[in-house]
């Protein structure tokens, strides 16, 4: 599943996480540790980091449990993960905090609309400067409307989603359990764990 180029060919790979579904599904059956795999930096935008801690609100799914489990992997894993700050990160971060000084009143609660939208156009100029660098991004992602973003930066790089990043960490990696890993997370979520595309790559570039 993996092509491994010689030379000039080679690029240093990242993985980079600009939507929160794929930290959601692996935590979701304690698999957060197959980014770290293929042994290459992983990068996680800080509004997706943002959106898998926040409390959804009483009338949403909650999965305290999950939610708990990603914190605490990001928690060990600090050293290893490069959180990106983007515009709209920085923007939540600001309403948040007035929000706490005003004494967390529900009225004035800073609305979660539309900000996964714009973080994504936050996300894709933060892909082409890490793209600037000369390296080789893959970018884990499975909400279509950030696909369509990634689409638009012409540059090196490969997208794939979690089923096709599970693929990949059974094939060539021997994950334990990544064989019946995506039945799991399939019964885990009530099949609403999207299949993925099917022009998603079977192989990376390191």
């Amino acid at each position: 599943m993996i092509e491994r180029p010689e030379g000039t060919d080679r690029r240093v790979l990242r993985f980079l996480i600009m939507d929160s579904t794929p930290l959601s599904l692996l935590g979701c059956i304690g698999a957060l540790d197959w980014l770290f795999l293929p042994g290459c930096p992983v990068m996680i935008t800080d509004m997706v980091v943002a959106e898998v801690l926040r409390d959804p609100g009483d009338e949403k799914d909650q999965r305290r449990a999950a939610r708990a489990s990603i914190r605490d992997w990001l928690d060990r894993n600090d050293s290893r993960l490069t959180i990106l700050t983007t515009e709209e990160g920085s923007r939540y971060r600001r309403d948040m905090e007035l929000w706490d000084l005003a004494g967390r009143p529900e009225r004035l609660k800073p609305s979660w609309s539309d900000r996964g939208e714009r973080s994504l156009l936050s996300a894709v100029q933060d892909l082409r400067q890490a793209l600037s660098q000369g390296e080789e991004i893959v970018v884990i992602v499975d909400d279509r409307n950030a696909r369509d973003a990634v689409r638009a930066v012409r540059a090196d790089l490969t997208m794939m989603g979690t089923r096709t990043f599970i693929r990949w960490m059974d094939e060539d990696f021997g994950a334990p359990g990544a064989d019946t890993a995506w039945v799991a997370i399939r019964i885990a979520t009530a099949s609403k764990a999207d299949e993925g595309e099917t022009d998603d790559p079977v192989f990376i570039r390191p």
